[in-house]
Formats: C-alpha cells, sequence, structure tokens
C-alpha cells in the first residue's frame, strides 16, 4: 500500500483510511495553515504491519469512539526518523526527536501530536504474538527510548533497512519470507525492548511537561505560570525540574514558538500571509519584536526569510 499525495481536499481522508486499513481505526487531523500533504509506503510481513509515514502538521488520535472488539490488538512501536512529535496515552506524555523510539497499544486511546513536518517508522506487532512481553511493553507506553546508546540501536537499524525497501517500491512480503521477517521484527522487539521497559522514576514529569507544552503553542496564555498550575506544582518545582536538565521552561516555549514562525515565513505557501497572522498561530500576539527575535534566534529577520524562501529558518537551532 503506497501514497504520496499533495495538497488537496480529502487528503487528512485519505490518509487516515490508509493508516486504518493498515494497523487499526484513527483519525487524522491537520494543524496549521499549510496544506496538508502526506506520503505513505506500508507492507504486510505475515501478520505485522510495517509503514514509513511523512505529514505536514497534524493530529493522530485513536479516540475511545473508534475502538471496537473487532479491531485488531496490536503493540505498535514508532522510530522518530525526522521532526518532533508528542505522544500521549494512559496519562503519560513524552517528546520525541529523530532517532527515539516510542511504544504504544492500538486497545486503548492514544494521541500523537506532530507540529512540524515529520517522518516516522511505524510497525504494528499482534498482541497475541508477544506473549507476556505484551503487559511489559504497555507499561512503557508513551515514553522515549532514545536509540543512541545501548543495544537498542539495533533495532532502530533494522526498521530502517526494512522500510528502505518501502522506499524503494517493495510492498510485498509474502509466503515463507514473510513469516520469517515477522518472527525476526517479534524476537528483536522482546530482545531488545522488553528488559528497557521498566517504567522509569518520576523524572519523567518533565519530558510529560515537554509534550504538553509542545501541542499547546498555539495558546498566548501558554507560560510557566499556566503549566505549572496545570501540572499541580509550583513554579519553583518547574524550574527545580528543568534547571536538572539544564533548561529553562520559558526559554524552551520561545525557541519552539520562533521555529514554528520561522518555519512558516519560509513556506512559500504561505507567502500570502503576513508575518503579523503567522506569529498569532504560534501564539505570539505582539509582532512588535518579532523581526529582532528571530534575528537573535536565526540570524535572520522575517523580512530576510521572507525574501530568501531557500533558507532553512532552523539551521541554527
Amino acid at each position: 500500500m503506497t501514497g504520496a499525495h499533495l495538497d488537496g481536499p480529502g487528503q487528512a481522508e485519505e490518509l487516515q483510511e490508509m493508516g486504518s486499513t493498515a494497523f487499526a481505526p484513527l483519525r487524522v487531523t491537520p494543524v496549521g495553515p499549510r496544506p496538508f500533504r502526506f506520503e505513505f509506503n506500508g507492507a504486510q510481513a505475515s501478520d505485522v504491519g510495517l509503514a514509513r509515514i511523512a505529514t505536514t502538521s497534524c493530529i493522530v488520535a485513536r479516540t475511545p469512539g473508534l475502538i471496537t472488539s473487532a479491531d485488531p490488538e496490536l503493540i505498535k512501536i514508532t522510530l522518530q526518523t525526522r521532526g518532533r512529535s508528542g505522544i500521549e496515552q494512559d496519562g503519560r506524555q513524552c517528546v520525541l526527536t529523530p532517532g527515539d523510539l516510542s511504544i504504544y497499544t492500538s486497545d486503548r486511546p492514544y494521541q500523537l501530536a506532530f507540529t512540524e513536518p515529520y517522518e516516522v517508522i511505524v510497525i504494528g506487532v499482534p498482541r497475541a504474538h508477544l506473549g507476556a512481553h505484551a503487559d511489559t511493553l504497555q507499561r512503557r507506553s508513551a515514553v522515549r527510548l532514545p536509540t543512541d546508546t545501548g543495544l537498542r540501536h539495533v533495532v532502530g537499524g533494522f526498521f530502517r533497512a526494512m522500510t528502505d525497501t518501502l522506499k524503494a517500491g517493495h510492498t510485498a512480503f509474502s509466503g515463507s519470507a514473510g513469516r520469517h521477517l515477522s518472527d525476526a521484527v517479534t524476537s528483536l522487539i522482546i530482545s531488545e525492548l522488553v528488559d528497557a521497559s521498566t517504567p522509569p522514576p518520576h523524572s519523567d514529569l518533565t519530558d510529560q511537561i515537554l509534550a504538553y507544552c509542545m501541542t499547546r503553542l498555539s495558546d498566548p496564555s501558554l507560560n510557566v505560570d499556566s503549566v505549572a498550575k496545570a501540572h499541580r506544582i509550583s513554579v519553583r518545582y518547574l524550574h527545580k525540574l528543568f534547571q536538572a536538565r539544564g533548561l529553562s521552561l520559558a526559554a524552551w516555549i520561545r525557541h519552539q514558538r520562533l521555529q514554528g514562525i520561522g518555519r512558516d515565513l519560509a513556506d512559500p505557501m504561505l507567502a500570502g500571509r503576513t508575518a503579523a497572522a503567522i506569529s498569532a498561530r504560534w501564539g505570539v500576539l505582539s509582532a512588535t519584536h518579532l523581526s529582532r527575535a528571530l534575528k537573535a534566534e536565526f540570524g535572520h529577520t522575517a523580512a530576510d526569510i521572507r525574501r530568501t524562501i531557500s533558507v532553512d529558518p532552523t539551521a541554527r537551532s
């Protein structure tokens, strides 16, 4: 199953149908002013689903109303290969960056928030294939699993190799080859991810807060005070959490917003929108100091970015 589509009405619905057919019913909602675009390359290896998906900004959700007893029960493993995303399931939230693995399950609601163009590799394994290990993996849903340490890079490399064949146009792994590949995927997930699946300590709260903020950057009221209140912690404790990471939450929010503004200013599709309208879409209602802020962040003013569309405003991020 392959799709490569550009702008036009109904594109989100088409991706939604392809994703639902490959895995389980889900909903795709475009986000932001950009025309929605997507690429989908999918295949089956026995009853394990494989897909490489790239789209513009959107929310992908499996809502309670979409879940029925007739749906396949899948443990889904994703590898973020481009862009960033926020994932939420079972009250846990985290932010994923390129090279990160994540786990979530199709039998309970989840939400994936992609606030910028992205690419992910998705593997859907029937829960029954994993036996008792499925419960262990489930307890790790919506937790970031980096692939730059230990043996998890083996999983990431294997997933990339599989989906490279999808990008090359091969969409079927049939017969004994498909069964062997299915067994290999299942064995690799068990051997490399189960031992890493003990939930981490409460420090995950920092990742949850970052995921919360990522999905609310367009809200002008998003700030340190509102975030602390939403998570029922004091501002002082919030600062302490982020100091342990060497971060300032206020500076992180500002940087994410400016990245989004710079990216939209450089998008030819949005050339007709004013800088003020674009900044408002990212929760910045005052455009007075916008160009100065962009200059400090990326080395280009709003006018510079608009004059040189080929400039990547995130290059200095």
